[in-house]
């Protein structure tokens, strides 16, 4: 990802997407950006939460999943590279899968090199440092013996037990106070120092991007500039832009 080379751009940032069959104008405006915007860019990076969430491939058969991957595929086709970072919702998509429709999947955290800027790539829970709670369930979520055991539950125990973590998770979050879901200030200066968790060849970086706060912003901080990516809504989205040197954060309205 280091070297990879997208000229003057546009290169297209967008995360929280959220998709699912629940929510039919988030899909129809996903689909107006796969025919517009994304088209016509060099590539997209979507940092995490694609879905409200993902448990197992055999989604893919679904509607509007199915067309969502498609959607993704045919962006490839046509020229556009497709990168996709797993977020809290969706951790359970594998590389593999995604493949399949030539995407191409990124860690977290992950380096990117934008003329010469460093830009270091995070869905955004990570920097959520001060929800605890959270964090302690992240490392057991994700852990391999976790992924296993839950990877040989049947398809229907899997959608139960995330609806199920859905709703708690929605509770959890309304009575937390809002800087606890907030990126702390710290950890952010920390990030773009390229310590802990965000320790990558070519630390420190220039601009950070993230989603998961649901708080866009284009700011400059005292370690770095710092780009938060807004959920999608029935009244559009903040996504992320970089063309010809220059960034905007810009509001993606509905079809």
């Amino acid at each position: 990802m280091h070297g990879a080379d997208f000229d003057n751009g546009p290169v297209l940032f967008i995360s929280d997407l959220h998709l699912s069959s629940a929510q039919p104008a988030l899909t129809a405006l996903f689909r107006h950006f796969c025919a517009h915007e994304g088209r016509t860019a060099r590539a997209v990076f979507i940092l995490g939460d694609l879905f409200d969430y993902w448990v197992h491939r055999d989604q893919a058969a679904e509607a509007p999943y199915a067309e969502i991957l498609a959607l993704l595929h045919d962006m490839q086709k046509q020229g556009t590279t497709v990168y996709l970072m797993v977020g809290n919702r969706d951790f359970a998509l594998e590389a593999g899968f995604l493949a399949q429709f030539g995407v191409v999947t990124l860690p977290d955290p992950a380096l990117l090199q934008l003329g010469d800027q460093r830009i270091l790539l995070t869905h955004g829970d990570l920097l959520c440092s001060d929800d605890h709670r959270y964090q302690r369930f992240r490392r057991v979520i994700r852990h391999p013996l976790t992924r296993l055991t839950l990877g040989r539950l049947p398809y229907a125990w899997l959608q139960r037990v995330a609806r199920g973590l859905r709703r708690g998770s929605s509770r959890e979050v309304r009575a937390k106070a809002s800087a606890i879901t907030d990126a702390n200030p710290q950890t952010i200066v920390a990030a773009l120092h390229g310590e802990g968790a965000f320790a990558l060849d070519g630390a420190p970086y220039e601009v950070l991007i993230h989603g998961h706060t649901h708080r866009p912003v284009w700011e400059q901080g005292p370690a770095g500039r710092r780009m938060v990516l807004g959920a999608w809504g029935t009244d559009g989205a903040q996504i992320g832009r970089w063309e010809n040197g220059q960034w905007s954060l810009q509001l993606l309205s509905p079809p």
